[in-house]
């Protein structure tokens, strides 16, 4: 009994430490460590969604209309890493518009459908003994299917990413209203004088047999060349004469090509007028030869037997003008002439250089000049054509020009001419391959239709000077690109595409080209629709026609359109402004989108502005171009099946694979893009991916402490004033606030990474290893209604909110997660963080900028670095087990600025250490005869001076909130028994 009293005296006993547990006041929260599966998941989806973009999309209060036009994925295929880094770049930069800015948004998805690749799987689904009767309305009708299952399919992917956008209502370039869209695009390029037909050099591919674009090329730096120098023989006798050379003389024009297969083609050979020239001589076949006086060095390397005629005159390149030569090899009479051309150099080479129009771009315009003929040397195929050819050559018919086959059969030609100086069968250049086939291209003249760039392309470059680029490294390169086109070559010669609406006289092949005409055709194809321009007609075409044009004396023409023209047209489905801006704020696509969409986008919209060829607005249908770099393994290298390396989004997301990766859910693949430094090509691994994964949990973590520790906390009626918190709470406002101001600038700028670097660096540091370590104890232990507890909670429903809203446009699915359980925890009616007004809800005060409060912080936490690393040497040392065992006496000139300081924050310092008791300037200490008693100094910063001793507790544990502050073994703390007790 008397021991009883004893203990009522001192403390409460209390040896169940059950019944402790059951006042402290514990984190509560149905809110789970791990994200949702299964349903709940896809229930989170459609609310962060459809639903939500539908919501903000028919309200009628919002601050401001914002567009961000989608660049239409190809609709072939399963998504890949890129598409996901695509479409949620876009997603954030939307959500951050609607959360903070209170934006109407306007994000219609795409989906580009025509081209090669569906058509050649369409072709590939026919069987081969098919394929000769299949008709073209039949093929387009297998290429629509196709298309369809993909736009299916991908859309049920996209879905998976969170995506805020109505995917069931996306513009495709195959619907009925895009295409006539775009006929009206290309009726303004005739109305405005742009288009014309010419017989010219384009890039083709032979194996898909169609002219390709630029954009339609990629360049293989390592491609393999057969490269020759060939001799073409000259009669001239004036030339013989002013190289001092009698008329039996054997004189020699050598040039040099990495296109052997071209020769049969050659009509001219082009030397510069401000070159010098020269002769070597041949001793075996007494040949003399013309070559550029600067590169004699470098062509007499090639054949040692070879030697320079020191006294033979040097010729200016005006002196071979106007001479001629001929090629053995053609077995005719006919002489060619040597012209000049700009394009000449004495680099490389021999100076003078093979020309042949049908087949070269620089070629054809000299051609032109000179009225030489154009007529390619081989077909759709890339085959000789026999009758376009030289007799001599006639025996290379039907043979592949530009395989191993064709360029040596036409080598051995040559070499019976004794016209071969020298053959370099490996040489190593960059070289463009079509981007389809994957197979080298070559150029072939066929009858094509171009847009005249050039007259439109200052307009369009002075419309870029008003364009915002991110990176900023994109301000050269797209108006360099537009800078370096003259033409665009629209038409293609496939059918699955939108047709150009031209017609063609049966005798002559002349097209109408009258604006009437083919406003009458575009009509009658809005009426009856593109495949219906597919179909076989009998000998008449009436039906197609105005009654003044008799349609038995023309045909349709069968070209489609270059699908960049489709694409560069999809600015027609967004609506237009009365402001006066363009028609999208913001263009976000990847880097390689510079020569393809941004720029067939900006061509169209500048044609489109003109009237009757004159008065081209210069405004871009873009305020703003984004761009991102490519998805890369751990190795930078590209992803292929082949080298085993593919990451789908799917495996992301869901996990699994090989190899096996943990599923990260939908916010692991947005936390993994926007931890990415998108402007360059974003590397991706299972070890990135686990980073992500850990930094994945840690969010959650953090969501889950507010959430618990805000249980009972109603913020109308327990909430602190600022002016009565603790300072460690306004050093975490402060915090809280400088966070915010930088994540708001990083999301302003697009600078996604450095958010969540931001946000990272601010749970971790801030919050996890320091308030939340802190005031722990205070949190759990405290009584429920404390002002410091209070105080504390206030901080944390901050903290809540201001994480809601800086996460929600990277995690939605956690944000909206979080706020379902925030609604009900403070009754709000809004069912998305989303609806939430930013500057009434999310937005803090200036007053928690608190410069002085992070002064003062940053001296403690200096002396708290020094006291834990005293304090963890001890550890090593065996001398305690736990800091609540020790506390720590601080002892400084009582005059300092430290020592003020650590007087004011007295009451928190044991806290702030994570010691049980903190003294500053004691007057007594503990004996020498302590367990241990470590002695440090500490130079601060600022020049002053601490001293710390570190001595074990002389109390005993509190079973409660374990600190070594009781009086008696087993016996609770002063504060806790007023806790208890209460």
């Amino acid at each position: 009994m008397l021991r009883f009293k004893r203990h009522i005296s001192s403390g409460v006993r209390l040896l169940n430490k059950v019944t402790y547990s059951k006042t402290l006041q514990l984190p509560q929260t149905p809110f789970g460590p791990r994200s949702p599966r299964g349903d709940d998941r896809y229930k989170l989806i459609n609310q962060i969604s459809d639903q939500l973009y539908d919501w903000q999309l028919n309200r009628s209060n919002y601050s401001k209309s914002f567009t961000l036009h989608d660049g239409p994925p190809y609709a072939n295929g399963d998504l890949h890493l890129g598409h996901a880094l695509n479409k949620i770049l876009k997603d954030i930069i939307n959500r951050f518009e609607l959360i903070h800015n209170d934006s109407k948004i306007n994000y219609r998805p795409g989906w580009d459908c025509h081209g090669l690749p569906i058509e050649m799987k369409a072709l590939q689904s026919i069987k081969p003994d098919k394929l000769k009767d299949i008709k073209p309305v039949q093929i387009r009708k297998i290429c629509r299917e196709l298309a369809q299952l993909m736009i299916e399919l991908q859309r049920k992917q996209f879905k998976e990413f969170g995506i805020m956008t109505d995917f069931d209502s996306p513009y495709i370039t195959m619907n009925h209203d895009y295409e006539i869209n775009q006929l009206n695009v290309f009726y303004k390029l005739l109305e405005n004088g742009l288009l014309s037909r010419q017989l010219k050099p384009v890039w083709w591919g032979c194996q898909t047999q169609t002219a390709l674009a630029e954009a339609e090329l990629e360049y293989n730096p390592n491609h393999k060349s057969t490269a020759i120098f060939v001799k073409f023989f000259s009669n001239s006798s004036s030339l013989k004469r002013k190289f001092n050379l009698n008329e039996q003389s054997k004189l020699s024009l050598l040039i040099w090509t990495s296109t052997p297969w071209t020769i049969p083609a050659n009509q001219a050979i082009c030397v510069n007028e401000n070159l010098n020239y020269s002769l070597i001589h041949d001793p075996t076949q007494n040949d003399y030869i013309v070559v550029a006086s600067d590169l004699v060095n470098d062509i007499l390397k090639k054949n040692e037997l070879f030697i320079e005629l020191e006294n033979s005159p040097v010729l200016s390149g005006s002196d071979l003008i106007g001479t001629f030569y001929t090629n053995p090899a053609s077995n005719t009479d006919n002489q060619f002439p040597i012209l000049h051309g700009d394009h000449v150099s004495s680099g490389a080479g021999s100076g003078l250089v093979h020309t042949a129009p049908a087949h070269g771009g620089e070629d054809y315009l000299i051609g032109r000049k000179h009225g030489l003929p154009i007529l390619s040397s081989v077909d759709e195929r890339g085959h000789f054509i026999g009758n376009n050819i030289p007799n001599g050559f006639h025996q290379l018919h039907g043979i592949e020009a530009n395989s191993k086959t064709g360029i040596w059969s036409t080598i051995d030609l040559l070499s019976q001419h004794d016209m071969i100086f020298n053959i370099n069968k490996s040489y190593k250049h960059s070289y463009p391959y079509d981007w389809r086939s994957k197979k080298p291209v070559i150029q072939r003249a066929t009858p094509q239709w171009f847009i005249n760039v050039g007259k439109i392309k200052s307009t369009a470059i002075d419309a870029l000077k008003k364009v915002e680029f991110v990176p900023e490294s994109g301000k050269n390169r797209l108006p360099s690109f537009i800078q370096n086109r003259n033409e665009w070559c629209i038409s293609r010669q496939r059918t699955w595409g939108v047709p150009l609406p031209i017609v063609y006289n049966k005798e002559n092949g002349e097209p109408i080209e009258d604006l009437q005409v083919i406003k009458y055709l575009i009509n009658k194809i809005d009426q009856l629709g593109t495949d219906e321009w597919f179909k076989e007609e009998n000998d008449n075409i009436d039906r197609w026609l105005p009654l003044s044009i008799d349609g038995s004396k023309y045909i349709k023409g069968k070209d489609t359109m270059d699908v960049w023209f489709d694409s560069g047209t999809s600015w027609t489905s967004l609506e237009e402004r009365t402001d006066g801006k363009p028609l999208a704020d913001i263009y976000l696509e990847g880097s390689d989108q510079h020569r393809g969409w941004f720029q067939s986008s900006l061509l169209n919209k500048i044609i489109s502005s003109g009237v009757n060829g004159e008065d081209f607005k210069p405004i871009a249908p873009f305020a703003k171009i984004i761009t991102h770099g490519f998805t890369l393994d751990v190795h930078n290298d590209k992803m292929s099946k082949s080298k085993g390396n593919v990451i789908a989004p799917q495996q992301v997301i869901n996990g699994g694979g090989k190899p096996a990766l943990p599923a990260l859910g939908t916010d692991g693949l947005r936390l993994w893009v926007s931890s990415s430094n998108y402007t360059q090509d974003v590397n991706v691994s299972g070890e990135i991916l686990l980073r992500v994964m850990e930094n994945l949990k840690k969010l959650r973590l953090t969501m889950k402490y507010f959430l618990g520790n805000l249980a009972k906390f109603d913020p109308a009626v327990d909430s602190v004033g600022y002016n009565d918190l603790n300072p460690l709470d306004k050093w975490a406002l402060s915090r809280l606030y400088c966070l915010q101001q930088s994540v708001i600038k990083n999301y302003q700028s697009h600078n996604f990474q450095r958010v969540v670097k931001d946000l990272s660096h601010h749970m971790n540091t801030d919050l996890s290893s320091t308030y939340f370590h802190i005031s722990k104890d205070c949190l759990y232990t405290d009584s429920i209604d404390s002002v410091r507890r209070r105080g504390i909670q206030t901080v944390l429903y901050h903290s809540l909110k201001t994480y809601i809203g800086l996460l929600a446009p990277i995690q939605p699915l956690l944000a909206q997660e979080t706020w379902s359980h925030f609604q009900d925890l403070f009754k709000v009616t809004e069912t998305s963080p989303f609806m939430m007004n930013w500057s009434n809800f999310y937005e803090l005060p200036l007053q928690f900028q608190n410069e002085n409060i992070e002064h003062d912080f940053n001296l403690i936490w200096e002396v708290q670095d020094h006291v834990y690393k005293n304090l963890e040497e001890l550890k090593t040392n065996g001398a305690y087990k736990n800091k609540l065992e020790t506390q720590v006496s601080l002892s400084t000139n009582e005059d300092s600025s430290i020592c003020k300081l650590l007087e004011t924050h007295q009451p928190f310092l044991d806290d702030y250490f994570l010691v049980s008791k903190v003294e500053v300037n004691p007057t007594q200490t503990q004996g020498n005869d302590a367990a241990f008693n470590k002695t440090f100094s500490i130079n601060l910063a600022n020049g002053e001076q601490v001293k710390g001793t570190i001595l074990p507790s002389p109390h005993h544990k509190c079973p409660r909130c374990w600190k070594f502050i009781a009086e008696q073994h087993d016996h609770l703390c002063g504060k806790c028994h007023s806790v208890v007790n209460n």
